[in-house]
């Protein structure tokens, strides 16, 4: 858990980079949104201009998110000035190797959008990997700037110092990735392929859907759900729809905007919005009961003050343009077991929607990557029309029930599991020794705790125990005007609840000391 608090330290500023990109694809959707043009009348040449601008930049945050994740954990290292331009060089050696190695071909949905190579005369598409050729080339690098015992012996006349020749190295390494990637990765293409052959095959069966909501939120944190939201929401496997003009549509997101646009009432026919309804579930109740018990485990009164609005900000967000991708990420690396239960939730949202038929569409602006599936916007646009009102009825239904789930898990996690969950059976051992490498009971003046972090103020400052805090997993310790803030994950909050209730035990012991005295 120690490494994973650690990579969440770093991985701060990448995150709240995606969250402010939720947010301008948010802004962006309020002013084109069709329902809310139906009222305000936004839809003007300047505001439709700042919208594309939000629209384009949010979704372009979001694409391209594994890219300053990659460039923050390459930061990090320190000790190494020169390892983000062999970063960055590396990479773009990466998928130029991929890009004229791999075979031709493959599905225009698992390349880079919009970037080809051309020698010759010949196109060479830019493969998309996502998340997992990224990591490749971070592994790939911290292999080749590992600390050497004996360090490499360069002649001092030679133009190669050693940076020069990491850099060498790593370009080398960057090709032989991109030749190992193009004989594999294509195989990778189409395990995904076989998979949404499988949901499309029968998109009727709960289970199908149950596989289908599961491998959209891993596709996603692998930064690959393009390939999926192509073929369903836009291509031939999200299915087929002929309106009375006999012109076919295909692709569940497709199929919807047409149903919504014809004279007579077509919404949903054939199905259509099976494969985004469940996005309204986990906007709109799923992830603000996360935040709501996440926001619960502030113990400080100042702090849960202030973080109301962070909170209200954060679910209305997520209610108009969705934050599953930022929570995701944080869920990973704070709490892997809150993600585990997310991931499975997700798959169960999307099988019991299809299995009672509410299928629920949204308004599709063109762009997939500041697409906004499962907006509050769109639900309340939605709720004047009685074609769909019962699907919406069953929506809100299950929503309220997701709600209370994620809550409560949300909660019981911090409060019973966060701190014991590979541990079993050692809580209060390492409560106790928490204390000691405070300076004691007697030294701590009060402590508190936000949903990563330990606030404590010491008596004697002197006292506390810097290495032994680091030993039993706090990341990282910063020391205030009035207190110590201790980096110590999802545990934060059970160790300043046991703390609390030692030292309200001491206090009243000593209460009962006096009185005997006297």
């Amino acid at each position: 858990m120690n490494r994973f608090q650690n990579y969440y330290e770093q991985l701060q500023l990448p995150i709240k980079t995606i969250f402010v990109g939720s947010l301008m694809i948010a802004l962006g959707s309020i002013i084109v949104n069709p329902y809310i043009n139906e009222f305000l009348k936004l839809d003007m040449p300047l505001l439709r201009t700042v919208s594309k601008t939000l629209l384009f930049s949010g979704g372009l945050i979001l694409s391209y998110f594994p890219i300053y994740i990659f460039l923050k954990l390459l930061t990090y290292r320190l000790d190494e000035p020169n390892i983000v331009i062999a970063g960055v060089v590396s990479y773009i050696v990466f998928l130029l190797s991929l890009a004229l190695f791999s075979p031709k071909g493959l599905s225009d949905a698992s390349l880079i959008p919009y970037i080809k190579l051309n020698f010759s005369g010949v196109d060479y598409p830019l493969l998309a990997t996502g998340t997992i050729g990224v990591a490749a080339v971070y592994l790939m690098l911290r292999y080749m700037y590992r600390p050497k015992k004996s360090p490499t012996r360069i002649s001092q006349l030679s133009y190669f110092d050693k940076d020069t020749f990491k850099l060498v190295n790593s370009i080398i390494g960057a090709i032989a990735l991109g030749l190992l990637f193009s004989q594999l990765w294509p195989h990778f293409i189409k395990f995904i392929y076989s998979i949404m052959n499988f949901v499309s095959s029968d998109v009727n069966n709960p289970m199908n859907l149950f596989a289908y909501g599961g491998m959209e939120r891993i596709l996603s944190l692998l930064n690959l759900d393009n390939i999926l939201h192509q073929e369903m929401w836009l291509g031939a496997m999200g299915g087929s729809w002929m309106n009375l003009n006999g012109v076919t549509f295909v692709g569940d997101v497709n199929i919807w905007t047409a149903q919504a646009k014809e004279t007579v009432n077509t919404l949903g026919l054939g199905g259509s919005g099976r494969f985004t309804a469940a996005f309204y579930v986990l906007n709109i109740f799923a992830i603000p009961g996360y935040l709501l018990a996440l926001w619960t485990t502030i113990t400080r009164k100042k702090s849960f003050n202030m973080n109301a609005i962070i909170f209200i900000g954060a679910v209305l967000v997520s209610m108009i343009s969705g934050i599953l991708l930022p929570v995701e990420l944080m869920m990973l690396v704070t709490a892997p077991i809150l993600y585990l239960f997310h991931l499975f939730m997700s798959s169960f949202i999307f099988a019991v929607l299809n299995g009672f038929g509410a299928n629920l569409g949204f308004s599709f602006m063109g762009n997939l990557s500041s697409a906004t599936p499962g907006s509050i916007l769109d639900l309340f646009g939605l709720i004047g029309n009685p074609s769909v009102f019962s699907r919406i009825t069953i929506i809100v239904m299950l929503g309220i029930l997701i709600f209370l789930a994620y809550f409560f898990m949300t909660r019981f996690y911090y409060k019973k599991v966060a701190i014991d969950v590979l541990n079993i059976g050692t809580k209060q051992e390492r409560v106790i020794e928490f204390i000691e490498r405070l300076g004691g009971l007697e030294n701590i003046e009060w402590i508190s705790s936000t949903p990563t972090r330990v606030h404590v103020n010491l008596i004697d400052r002197d006292k506390l125990n810097v290495a032994g805090l680091h030993r039993q997993g706090v990341t990282r310790i910063v020391e205030t005007r009035i207190s110590f803030l201790l980096s110590y994950g999802a545990a934060s909050y059970i160790i300043q609840s046991e703390i609390n209730k030692a030292m309200k035990k001491r206090a009243k012991e000593l209460e009962l000391e006096g009185n005997e005295a006297i």
